[in-house]
């Protein structure tokens, strides 16, 4: 009869050497797909920051558009207000206490924001090289195109040394592969500018996970040997640095987007959306506004013109033009409702 041939047991180091390349299987799967979670974040939260950015600038282009017409009549106006007074200091005689009335209601034009100030009338600085004598101000509307872009960079988060390392290191290895000097090839040599122009872009940018990426689809043709304790480890290790940078940067974009929505120009933005999704028009609301303002500009213009051309008094005019006494008006309504806690 046959005899069975006994079993012999495994060595103790052996059984231990394929626990912990077992354990490390797991551990790199789990990172791995850690990983690939992280650059899928990165990737969403830069795309709603990039959007953001691109509908602040669209609404911006849109602002400025639609306001363009209007904003240039009130230059329009504004020069002219200028030169009528001027032909009225210069062509006209006056008395000494009526050449104080009328610098007075030119004085008080500009105080109230209807003309711009003159700047030989307005202390500038000696470093100050803004524009010529004559050039008025920009109105101050709400929607101009002062906002035309964000400027929230002065607060954007910064990356720690750490990172930045990193993320050159990353980038040397990537550059030492895909610089196209490095080919010969026509074909290859223009596959390599491009990659390298996204290279260059994510590294200006310290963009570390979008540089990963590059480097993570550039090492796809790469075989790790799972049943090699160290190539095991050492994958471990280098995903896991990877990592904690990418969440860093992770918390980084958050904190960008979140600066961006707080700016004036994010503010807007979602003023815009709220008011829009109610039915309104903000921009035509806003252009409104700055229609009456032309109008009242223009007012003052026939005012002043009427004054100079002799149609009105000098009586007359020093009692200033009707929105001063609207703006008398105002004020006093509220003062009373200040006074009595109203």
């Amino acid at each position: 009869m046959a005899r069975k041939s006994a079993k012999i047991p495994a060595s103790p180091v052996a059984v231990a050497t394929t626990l912990v390349v077992s354990d490390l299987r797991l551990r790199l799967e789990f990172l791995e797909q850690d990983n690939q979670k992280l650059l899928g974040k990165i990737e969403k939260k830069r795309a709603e920051l990039d959007n953001l950015m691109d509908r602040i600038r669209e609404l911006a282009v849109e602002v400025s558009q639609r306001s363009a017409p209007l904003l240039q009549q009130l230059l329009d106006l504004d020069l002219k207000l200028h030169a009528a007074f001027a032909e009225i200091f210069s062509g006209r005689k006056l008395g000494k206490q009526t050449r104080k009335n009328i610098e007075l209601i030119y004085a008080n034009l500009q105080e109230a924001g209807l003309i711009s100030p003159r700047r030989d009338r307005v202390e500038q600085p000696e470093s100050d090289p803004s524009g010529s004598a004559d050039e008025p101000n920009e109105p101050d509307w709400e929607w101009g195109e002062q906002h035309s872009s964000a400027r929230f960079e002065d607060d954007s988060p910064k990356l720690d040394r750490d990172e930045l390392k990193k993320i050159r290191q990353i980038f040397l290895r990537l550059a030492e592969v895909f610089h196209p000097d490095k080919v010969t090839d026509p074909e290859t040599r223009e596959y390599h500018t491009e990659v390298m122009q996204e290279i260059n872009q994510a590294y200006q940018s310290g963009d570390l996970a979008k540089l990963l990426a590059i480097e993570k689809k550039h090492q796809m043709g790469e075989i790790i040997d799972r049943d090699n304790q160290n190539d095991l480890l050492r994958r471990c290790l280098s995903i896991k640095q990877e990592n904690e940078f990418l969440k860093s940067q992770f918390e980084n974009i958050k904190l960008e987007l979140r600066l961006a929505k707080s700016t004036p120009q994010g503010s807007m933005l979602a003023e815009y959306r709220k008011l829009s999704n109610a039915g309104h028009d903000p921009i035509g609301e806003a252009l409104a506004q700055t229609q009456a303002q032309v109008q009242a500009v223009a007012d003052v213009y026939q005012f002043v013109l009427d004054f100079r051309d002799r149609r009105i008094t000098i009586k007359t005019f020093v009692q200033g033009p009707a929105i001063f006494q609207q703006m008398q008006e105002i004020s006093e309504e509220e003062l009373f409702l200040e006074f009595f806690g109203l």
